[in-house]
C-alpha cells in the first residue's frame, strides 16, 4: 500500500510536468505601458481567436499564455487596434518580448522564439525597403510641385533607382526563403514576391513546407492560393504577346463609353493606372513625353483607370496633363478588366499594333521609349 501512495503522486507529478511544457508563454518588458492591457490573439488562415490578456504592472512587466498547440502558429500581441507586434510561436517557447509601448512595432526585441526573431528581421527589413521607395515617392512629388524644368529627366532617374531597390529587395527575400525553407516564416516573406515572375519560388515554399508540417493550417491555405495563382497564370494567356487583347467596354470622364476596339487602325498602349497610384503618377510625365513625340505618327494611348472616386480621377487627369483618351469602371480592384487581363499590380501597360494584338506589355520608362523608336523610326 505504501508503495502505491507514493506512486500515485510522482505519475500526478510527471503528468503535470508534462502538461507544463505544452503550449507556449509570453513575457514582456515594456516602457510606458504601466496600466496598459496587452492582449494575445490567435492568427488563423480564417479567423482571429482571443487567447490571453494581462495588465502591464508598474515595472512594466506582464505574462501570457498562449495555451497548447498542435503547430506553430502566428499571433499578434497588442497593446490596441494600431499598436501591435506579429509573433511566431511554436509548442514550448518561452518568449520574451521588451519595447516601448509608444513605438511598440519600431522598437520591439524579441528572445526565446526562433520564428518571431525571424519573423522582426523580415518585418524591418522589408519595412526599411517601404521606407526607401517612399522617400523616392515624396522626393519626386516635392520636384513636380516645384514645376522642376528637368521633370522628365529627373522621372526617369528616380524609376531606375525604384526599379533597383524592388530588384534588392527581391534578392533579400530569396536568399530568406533559402536560409529558413521549413519555417512559417517562408509564407510572409514569399509573399513580397510576384507570383508571376517567381511562380517557381512559390512552387518550392509550398514543397518544403508540405514536407515539413503537411497539416498546417497556414500550409494548406498557402496551397489553395497557390491553385489560384496558376488559374490566374493559365487565364493570363490570353494576354501574351500575340494574342488579341481582350475588348474592354468603359466609361469616359464625361460619362460617354468608350471601347478598346476603338483604337484599331493605331498603335495603341493601354496604361492600367490610378491616381492612388504613386509609381503610376511618378511615371506619367514620361508617358506624356512619349505621347507628344509620337501621336502625330499614330500612337495612341487608352488610359484605363483603377479608381473609385470620378472626382480623384478627373483630377489627376488634369494634374498629370494626361490628354489621350480614358476609361474607367470606378471599381477599383473589382473591375471587370482586372481578371481579364491578369492584373496583380499597376502601373501595367500593353502595347497593340493596328488589329489590336498584343505586341509588348509591362514596358516604361526607357524601355518604352526604345519600343516606340522601334515602332516609328
Amino acid at each position: 500500500m505504501k508503495k502505491q501512495i507514493i506512486l500515485i503522486p510522482i505519475a500526478v507529478l510527471f503528468f503535470l510536468v508534462g502538461c507544463a511544457q505544452k503550449g507556449a508563454t509570453v513575457t514582456g518588458n515594456l516602457l510606458n505601458a504601466e496600466g496598459e492591457t496587452v492582449r494575445l490573439e490567435h492568427l488563423s488562415s480564417k479567423a482571429v481567436t482571443p487567447i490571453d490578456s494581462a495588465e502591464v504592472g508598474s515595472n512594466g512587466k506582464f505574462k501570457l499564455n498562449a495555451g497548447e498547440m498542435t503547430e506553430p502558429g502566428f499571433y499578434r500581441l497588442k497593446i490596441n487596434e494600431n499598436n501591435f507586434v506579429i509573433l511566431l510561436l511554436s509548442e514550448g517557447e518561452k518568449a520574451e518580448i521588451s519595447g516601448n509601448a509608444l513605438d511598440f512595432y519600431q522598437s520591439y526585441e524579441v528572445e526565446g522564439s526562433e520564428g518571431s526573431t525571424k519573423l522582426r528581421y523580415l518585418d524591418q527589413k522589408l519595412r526599411a525597403d517601404y521606407i526607401k521607395t517612399d522617400s523616392l515617392r515624396q522626393s519626386f512629388q516635392a520636384y513636380q510641385q516645384q514645376g522642376h524644368p528637368r521633370l522628365d529627366s529627373i522621372a526617369q532617374a528616380i524609376d531606375v533607382m525604384f526599379q533597383a531597390m524592388q530588384e534588392e529587395k527581391r534578392q533579400f527575400v530569396l536568399a530568406f526563403l533559402n536560409e529558413n525553407p521549413t519555417s512559417l516564416a517562408a509564407l510572409s516573406a514569399v509573399q513580397s514576391l510576384n507570383p508571376a515572375q517567381d511562380l517557381a519560388i512559390y512552387e518550392k515554399v509550398a514543397e518544403d513546407l508540405s514536407a515539413t508540417m503537411p497539416e498546417s493550417d497556414y500550409v494548406k491555405q498557402f496551397k489553395t492560393q497557390l491553385v489560384d495563382i496558376r488559374s490566374k497564370q493559365q487565364a493570363a494567356g490570353r494576354t501574351e504577346i500575340g494574342a488579341v487583347a481582350p475588348e474592354m467596354i468603359l466609361k469616359t470622364p464625361e460619362g460617354e463609353t468608350i471601347k478598346l476596339s476603338d483604337f484599331k487602325g493605331k498603335v495603341t498602349m493601354i496604361d492600367f493606372w490610378a491616381a492612388w497610384c504613386k509609381p503610376c503618377r511618378m511615371e506619367n510625365p514620361n508617358v506624356v513625353k512619349l505621347y507628344a513625340k509620337y501621336k502625330s505618327k499614330g500612337f495612341e494611348i487608352f488610359g484605363v483607370s483603377l479608381d473609385q472616386s470620378a472626382d480623384k480621377w478627373i483630377e489627376a487627369i488634369a494634374q498629370d496633363g494626361l490628354t489621350w483618351k480614358h476609361g474607367s469602371e470606378l471599381r477599383f480592384w473589382e473591375s471587370s478588366f482586372v481578371p481579364a487581363y491578369n492584373l496583380d499590380g499597376i502601373p501595367m501597360t500593353y502595347l497593340l499594333d493596328e488589329n489590336g494584338v498584343i505586341i509588348a506589355k509591362g514596358l516604361r520608362g526607357e524601355q518604352l521609349e526604345q519600343k516606340l523608336k522601334e515602332i516609328f523610326g
